[in-house]
């Protein structure tokens, strides 16, 4: 075997390697819709206000997320007086009656204020529990023992959130709700000083 011919077959053997690595690496990068569910956060939650009447109306939003970490689809949750507005009034006073079944005319209201965050799977069924049990239990509505701010409370509490105090109006319950759990995610990635000696 010439020197040449030599060369030439070690060089052909050192390439063979190489494309198969790259041909393997290709086969098992992930497209960006399988690295983005590798986060671990595939759903999410967004709290929202519709701008209604002088408190606004609070409720949330979820589901799956897409490729882009997007919202793929919506469902929804609130807390609301059963009837019309002279119920609602007397619901100042005394506890009415109340409904979870979410009322699509709220989609029409415009959102003043909204709040998402992604979700794990554990922390979505969390959060569906929650759901279906609120949904479930005997439910009255009180402008200040039980109103739509209470329910979104406890669905973020559901899903490992600090909450705010519930005695306020929506268009600052929700922007609250945001304002603490963002600085709170702030402060938890922000090293610690070092203890003075």
């Amino acid at each position: 075997m010439t020197r040449t011919r030599f060369f030439a077959l070690c060089l052909i053997a050192l390439t063979i390697p190489t494309g198969v690595l790259a041909v393997e690496e290709k086969a098992v990068r992930l497209p960006d819709h399988a690295s983005h569910m590798q986060t671990g956060t595939p759903y999410y939650i967004e709290f929202r206000v519709a701008q209604i009447g002088t408190y606004g109306h609070s409720y949330v939003a979820y589901g799956r997320l897409n490729a882009h970490g997007q919202p793929a689809d919506f469902k929804y949750a609130d807390l609301h007086p059963v009837g019309n507005y002279a119920l609602m009034a007397i619901g100042h006073l005394l506890p009415v009656p109340a409904n979870t079944k979410w009322d699509p005319e709220v989609l029409a209201l415009p959102v003043s204020s909204s709040y998402r965050r992604k979700l794990t799977q554990t922390q979505y069924k969390k959060l569906q529990a929650a759901i279906g049990r609120l949904q479930s239990e005997q439910r009255y509505w009180n402008a200040v023992t039980n109103n739509c701010n209470h329910y979104v409370g406890e669905l973020a509490r559901s899903v490992g959130l600090r909450t705010p105090g519930n005695f306020q109006v929506s268009y600052a319950f929700i922007p609250a709700l945001r304002d603490m759990n963002e600085s709170q995610k702030t402060s938890d990635q922000t090293p610690s000083a070092s203890p003075a000696p």
